[in-house]
């Protein structure tokens, strides 16, 4: 048993209270020597009897050296000591993976982008699903994650890519960390990897495709989401970013707090994407009675385009509504001649190897799948004109799409 303080016990404005060093965290070093961190505390009495309050700090000095150690930690405190719980007894409790997961999601909401929240819920559902709800987060290893019969394996036999479920690593990894460095819950962090996915190449649509997609919006549903979808298109604005900015005369302007990596937005838009940017904005007014209005026209406009790819056949790769700003990074790398400084710029990208990543496509299959692009690619890399497919009886952006009709906006 650790030596008692003198004075462990103390008296504050008639209340007494129990002097005590609590479990911050710990570390280890490169060499390997571990160091605990605690921090002082005066934990209440709950008594302004001093011989209650001698006794009750015995019931601490019992535990003491578990208390810094972080074995026992502050959460347990209430069902450890009788003084300290309404039923007067003693149980030492441990937190469900179910309890912790809706703290951190209710910490998680104040913190991050609604999207982001989204994914949280989701791969922590799935860590739930697979190990239980009721079971104790101290109880938690690594060899749930990646053991032979871990969540990693779980989720491949259910068919998930590598990418599907890095992704969902990075966000346990994110409430396992909360756990260790916020709640102190978990006595030494879970550490696992991620899995090896290789180079993975952007999926964009291609003028073909888009010219598809559009001749689709006019036979089939409200000719409105063919504007939607060719703002973004010719903006590569991110799903939510038409709707979280705000338009001053030509420019439209999203302050840094509101955009992914913290860097501000400054477009300047002509006058046909100003109109459609107001109509998207008014369409997005017409879901205010919904929880987030912004998530859930995002929602429908990637659910209608998930909905066309599925109906035109598309194979071969996955486009989704993110796709059309993919569309747009390729073919100003390709109108700059590769200028990554701009593009980056333009697109918001916090680091060059974000941009760099159009760059891996080579120059004919960019000329292929953007036909519009053949003056660029000869003018910029002075390309032999033989060396270049001619592009006859291929279509292009706009061959034989009605042009896009004006709504009008108050």
């Amino acid at each position: 048993m650790a030596r008692k303080k003198k004075n462990n016990i103390v008296c504050k404005r008639g209340n007494y209270y129990y002097r005590i060093r609590v479990f911050l965290r710990k570390e280890v070093s490169d060499e390997g020597v571990e160091r605990i961190f605690q921090k002082e505390k005066n934990q209440k009495l709950f008594t302004k009897d001093k011989a209650k309050a001698i006794r009750r700090g015995k019931l601490f000095d019992k535990h003491i050296d578990d208390i810094k150690s972080g074995v026992i930690q502050e959460y347990q405190f209430k069902e450890l000591f009788p003084f300290m719980n309404d039923e007067g007894r003693s149980v030492l409790i441990k937190k469900s993976l179910q309890d912790t997961i809706n703290e951190y999601l209710e910490y998680r909401c104040e913190m991050v982008k609604p999207a982001t929240l989204k994914r949280d819920k989701s791969a922590l559902n799935q860590l739930m699903n697979f190990i239980g709800q009721t079971k104790a987060v101290e109880d938690l290893s690594y060899k749930d994650i990646e053991g032979k019969n871990g969540l990693i394996q779980h989720l491949r036999s259910k068919g998930c890519t590598n990418v599907g479920i890095n992704t969902s690593l990075r966000h346990i990894r994110t409430y396992v960390n909360w756990l260790y460095e916020k709640e102190k819950i978990i006595p030494e962090p879970i550490k696992f990897k991620e899995l090896k996915k290789g180079m993975q190449l952007y999926h964009y649509f291609n003028e073909s495709e888009t010219s598809q997609v559009y001749h689709y919006i006019e036979e089939n549903i409200d000719s409105a989401f063919l504007r939607y979808y060719h703002f973004y298109n010719q903006t590569g604005m991110r799903p939510t970013e038409p709707f979280i900015g705000e338009l001053v005369g030509d420019w439209y302007l999203i302050p840094p707090e509101l955009r992914k990596n913290g860097i501000p937005m400054q477009m300047q838009l002509d006058d046909e994407l100003k109109s459609i940017l107001l109509e998207m904005q008014s369409f997005r007014d017409t879901k205010l009675h919904c929880k987030d209005a912004n998530v859930r026209v995002v929602d429908i406009l990637e659910r209608t385009i998930m909905k066309i790819v599925r109906s035109l056949g598309f194979t071969g790769k996955r486009l989704t509504l993110y796709s059309f700003r993919h569309a747009y990074g390729i073919r100003r790398i390709t109108m700059t001649n590769g200028n990554i400084h701009q593009v980056m710029r333009e697109m918001g990208h916090s680091n060059t190897q974000t941009t760099m990543e159009y760059l891996r496509f080579p120059e004919q299959r960019r000329l292929d799948d953007f036909p519009s692009l053949r003056e660029y690619i000869q003018q910029h890399q002075n390309i032999p004109k033989n060396t270049i497919r001619g592009t006859k009886g291929r279509g292009t952006l706009y061959d034989n799409v009605n042009k896009l009709s004006r709504s009008s906006t108050t």
